[in-house]
C-alpha cells in the first residue's frame, strides 16, 4: 500500500521525532497546565492539531461541518480520549462531495471521499512554556476515493490508506495565548486509476510546515491558523484541471463558557475538513468556505 517515496519521508519525519524525544530532560504533568487555567491548549485549530493530549478523566466528541457557495459541504466528527500520562488517541470521521450543478468555484473537477482516520499523540517534551508531541497516524478510504474531471466525465479512483505524521510545537508566551508551529507529513496516493487501468498524477507526498496563534479573553478565543506546503500538491487549478499548491487558512472565534463543558468555533478557511488529511486539501482556487465545529466533554 505505501510507496517508497512515502515510506521514505515518513521515516525521516519519524527520526526527526525520536530525536526530539530522547533530548527530553524535563515535563510537567498536564494537571499542573489546567490548574494554571490552560485548558484551552487541549483543543486544535480548524486545521491544525495541538501538541497537549487531552486530559484523562473525560473524553472529547466534536463535529465539524464546511460548506461553499452553500453547494458543497463536507462534514467531520470525531473522538479523543487519554490513553495513558501525556498520551491520547483519536478516532476521526470525514466525508466530502462536490458533485452536482454546481463544483466549487466551478472547478472542473468533482470529488467524493470518507476517510475513517486514527492517530496517536505523546508528548516527546514539555518545559514551563513549551509543549512538543508526535502525532503518527493513518486515514483509511472507506469505498473508492473518487476524482470526476466534469469535461471529460472521466473518473480516477484510489483506495490507497494515507499515512499521516505531524509534530506540534505549541509555545505559550503567556497564559491567554499560544504561538503553534506544526511540521508535517501527508501521503496521498500519487498515480490514482482511470477505468482503462492508466493513471493520472495525483497529490502524492506532501510535506507541509503550519503555524497557528491562539489568544483567549475569557469565555472566547480568537484563533487563526496558515500552513505552507514545503513539496507536493494540495488542490486542482479550475482553469487548466493541473495539480497545484495552495496555502491552506483559517481565521475565526470560539465560544466557550465556563459552567459548561462545551465549545462552539465559527470560522472561515480554504481545507475541506479537519482531519490530518482532510486539513491539507485546499478548495479548488482557494474558494472560501465557512464552517462551524461543536465539541463537548463526556
Amino acid at each position: 500500500m505505501f510507496r517508497r517515496s512515502s515510506l521514505s519521508s515518513l521515516v525521516a519525519v519519524t527520526v526527526v521525532a525520536i530525536l526530539v524525544s530522547a533530548c527530553s530532560a524535563s515535563a510537567q504533568r498536564y494537571e499542573l497546565l489546567l490548574d494554571e487555567g490552560t485548558q484551552h491548549t487541549s483543543y486544535n485549530t480548524p486545521n491544525l492539531q495541538c501538541a497537549e493530549p487531552w486530559p484523562e478523566g473525560s473524553t472529547l466528541v466534536w463535529g465539524d461541518i464546511r460548506t461553499w457557495e452553500l453547494d458543497n459541504w463536507t462534514f467531520a466528527a470525531g473522538a479523543r480520549t487519554s490513553v495513558g500520562e501525556d498520551m491520547d488517541a483519536e478516532l476521526t470521521f470525514f466525508h466530502m462531495d462536490t458533485s452536482g450543478d454546481d463544483p466549487i468555484d466551478g472547478a472542473v473537477r468533482d470529488s467524493e471521499m470518507t476517510l475513517l482516520g486514527l492517530n496517536f499523540k505523546w508528548v516527546a517534551r514539555r518545559t514551563d512554556r513549551l509543549t512538543i508531541s508526535v502525532i503518527p497516524g493513518a486515514e483509511f478510504p472507506l469505498g473508492d476515493i473518487k476524482g470526476t474531471n466534469t469535461a471529460t466525465s472521466g473518473t480516477a479512483r484510489s483506495d490507497e490508506i494515507i499515512p499521516v505524521v505531524a509534530v506540534p510545537f505549541d509555545f505559550s508566551a503567556q497564559e491567554d495565548t499560544i504561538f503553534r508551529l506544526v511540521p508535517r507529513y501527508v501521503g496521498f496516493d500519487e498515480a490514482p486509476k482511470l477505468a482503462d487501468d492508466s493513471t493520472v498524477p495525483g497529490f502524492g507526498d506532501i510535506l507541509a510546515i503550519g503555524v497557528a496563534v491562539l489568544h483567549d479573553f475569557g469565555e472566547y478565543s480568537v484563533v487563526a491558523d496558515g500552513t505552507f506546503l514545503a513539496d507536493g500538491d494540495n488542490s486542482i487549478n479550475d482553469a487548466n484541471n493541473t495539480l497545484t499548491d495552495e496555502f491552506i487558512w483559517s481565521v475565526g472565534g470560539t465560544w466557550h463558557p465556563a459552567a459548561k463543558d462545551m465549545r462552539v468555533d465559527v470560522f472561515a478557511t480554504n481545507a475541506a475538513g479537519p482531519t490530518a488529511a482532510s486539513s491539507i486539501i485546499a478548495a479548488p482556487d482557494s474558494s472560501i468556505g465557512v464552517g462551524v465545529r461543536v465539541s463537548g466533554e463526556f
